[in-house]
């Protein structure tokens, strides 16, 4: 459903989201979460210049999150990292539109409102931290 880059995000953000006043360092997150180092320090670069993170330099720089958990949205985070597809056609057609549809627009309607709803009103602090280490364990093996 959502990318790896997607999905890298959202583990990223879940990871810091179970000590949410913690500064975490790059390696930490890294060796946490396994998501690939060049990867990882790209979308904690994307998401510190859209102010869901703060980063700091130095020798005790980080990273931490610049927002409560409960301001978070997944819709946000999708901006941050430029995979909000939402608006892309279901076929993949650039001109579909209302005026215009896709053989697959009225029936793609639906989903696509109710994933823009969730997106728009789920919060990172709805997200459980437990569920997704079970998951990333179980995509280790």
């Amino acid at each position: 459903m959502f990318s790896k880059t997607a999905q890298y995000t959202f583990r990223i953000l879940i990871f810091m989201s179970e000590k949410e006043d913690a500064l975490f360092s790059a390696t930490h997150i890294h060796e946490e979460t396994k998501i690939p180092y060049k990867y990882l320090t790209m979308l904690l670069t994307k998401l510190a210049k859209a102010n869901i993170l703060k980063a700091t330099r130095g020798r005790n720089g980080g990273f931490l999150l610049n927002k409560t958990t409960e301001s978070i949205y997944l819709i946000e985070i999708l901006d941050a990292i430029e995979e909000n597809n939402c608006d892309n056609c279901a076929l993949g057609e650039s001109a579909c539109n209302v005026d215009k549809p896709c053989s697959l627009h009225e029936s793609f309607s639906p989903a696509k409102t109710a994933l823009v709803q969730m997106l728009t009103h789920t919060t990172l602090s709805t997200l459980d931290p437990s569920l997704m280490k079970s998951h990333q364990e179980a995509s280790i093996l």
